[in-house]
């Protein structure tokens, strides 16, 4: 007998849904600042700064002063710091290779945690996780191809991001349940300007009326998809979030084909189809272990 889900239940997923297929619209708009001569880091500011602008107010209203007393702050700083040299090395790697390569790259970020939290978490990882690695990175070599004509540099900084983002999901887990995931992104955007606009200096340029615009709707859409992500993720249990993210595949797919006239190859297919499915398997393993990141903290790019 089939068990069809209530309304509210089916809302839940169709906002989570939602929200990940809104979040590669924000990259498409940082993919198109850098084809018109910006820098990466000055992408990766203006992004912080959006997001910031407008998290900050949101956040103070919901939580109020507490917000501004994080628990882990150290923790808070040093998952903000992965996270934010993860989103310039995104934005660099969108220069050379398409948006649905470097959207499929990011999902290995999962199995490096895996492959560490041994390591550094120092949890038993079994054959089966240990199983779901090895066929999510040679997925990852399906999608990034080294030694083959068309590898790139790119690939590199998508395999860079991957590697931040992994250590920003290791903190997660390390340091998490201590703060709502909207308080930690309000201080992820803290961080982030306080970082790059350090960084940012030796390639600023002024903005043109256009771009401050594509930098305001990329704030919105960041926040929207996330605050769609967490709410849908407070109904709904971990296990049934784990395939969510893999929805981003399909907006990047879109945007890239009808707004940069990109589309993946098979190969890339191929990979993406293994890593997803390594990735959902793995998620499925850790949470009947009660160990699954929180998904409303998993997509920040």
């Amino acid at each position: 007998m089939v068990t069809v889900p209530g309304p509210r239940l089916s809302l839940a997923f169709m906002i989570a849904g939602m929200g990940f297929l809104m979040l590669p619209l924000a990259d498409a708009l940082g993919k198109m600042m850098g084809a018109e001569g910006l820098s990466p880091l000055q992408i990766g500011w203006g992004r912080w700064v959006a997001h910031a602008a407008i998290m900050t107010p949101l956040v103070l209203i919901l939580y109020g002063r507490t917000a501004l007393r994080p628990k882990h702050f150290w923790g808070q700083v040093i998952r903000a710091l992965f996270l934010v040299t993860a989103t310039v090395f995104f934005f660099t790697g969108l220069l050379t290779i398409p948006l649905p390569t470097m959207t499929a790259t990011l999902f290995v970020a999962p199995l490096l945690v895996t492959a560490l939290s041994g390591l550094v978490l120092k949890e038993r990882v079994g054959i089966w996780r240990w199983s779901g690695v090895v066929v999510g990175f040679l997925g990852m070599l399906m999608i990034v191809r080294p030694g083959a004509d068309s590898f790139q540099t790119g690939s590199l900084y998508a395999l860079a991001t991957a590697a931040c983002f992994a250590g920003y999901l290791l903190v997660t887990r390390k340091i998490a349940g201590h703060n709502p995931p909207m308080v930690t992104m309000m201080w992820m955007g803290f961080i982030g300007v306080l970082v790059m606009s350090v960084v940012v200096i030796p390639v600023y340029q002024p903005f043109t009326p256009r771009q401050w615009g594509m930098i305001g709707i990329m704030g919105a859409i960041l926040t929207l998809g996330h605050g769609l992500i967490v709410w849908a993720a407070d109904r709904l249990e971990a296990s049934a979030m784990a395939p969510m993210p893999y929805l981003e595949m399909v907006t990047s797919t879109i945007v890239g084909y009808y707004v940069f006239q990109e589309f993946p190859t098979l190969a890339t297919w191929i990979g993406c189809g293994m890593v997803t499915a390594s990735g959902i398997f793995i998620a499925w393993r850790e949470n009947r272990l009660n160990k699954q990141i929180d998904p409303a903290e998993q997509n920040l790019l």
